[in-house]
């Protein structure tokens, strides 16, 4: 087993991003569960991450990267990456948050926006202001609303 060495200001030479996921989770003492937890994904896609058997999703990578400190570069590349202190308050960590479903902004203000309604599968475009006004009605009815940026 690698050793992970939190108190060391060098950057680690772990050779993958799973290895990288691994010695966080490790050096802060968590299991796979309470990372997943944090993570708002299921212990086997930690476990299948840090085995390298699937790579993270961009939207993962990012929630990696922050939970983390770092910049998702480093993460995903290992250049500079260092193992972050732990959170101070683990459960901080695991607060619960809405996620909005799925919106997809547009570049201009003239543009329209792609609202996608994961209950009944429709889509619609919606000008900027009736497509927040959807996703407020999303997160008033307690359902999960992600936005998309493409």
């Amino acid at each position: 087993m690698k050793r992970f060495d939190s108190n060391s200001d060098a950057p680690l030479s772990v050779s993958s991003l799973g290895d990288r996921i691994k010695a966080v989770r490790l050096t802060w003492r968590w299991s796979q569960e309470e990372m997943a937890e944090a993570l708002r994904v299921d212990q086997a896609s930690i476990s299948f991450w840090e085995r390298d058997k699937i790579k993270p999703s961009g939207s993962a990578i990012v929630a990696l990267a922050s939970l983390f400190r770092t910049s998702t570069d480093a993460l995903e590349e290992g250049t500079g990456f260092r193992i972050p202190d732990p959170p101070s308050h683990p459960e901080s960590a695991k607060v619960d948050r809405e996620f909005p479903r799925s919106v997809s902004l547009p570049a201009g203000s003239e543009d329209v926006v792609m609202v996608v309604d994961l209950a009944d599968g429709s889509s619609k475009g919606k000008q900027l202001s009736e497509a927040m006004m959807s996703l407020v009605q999303g997160v008033k009815d307690s359902r999960r609303v992600w936005v998309v940026l493409e």
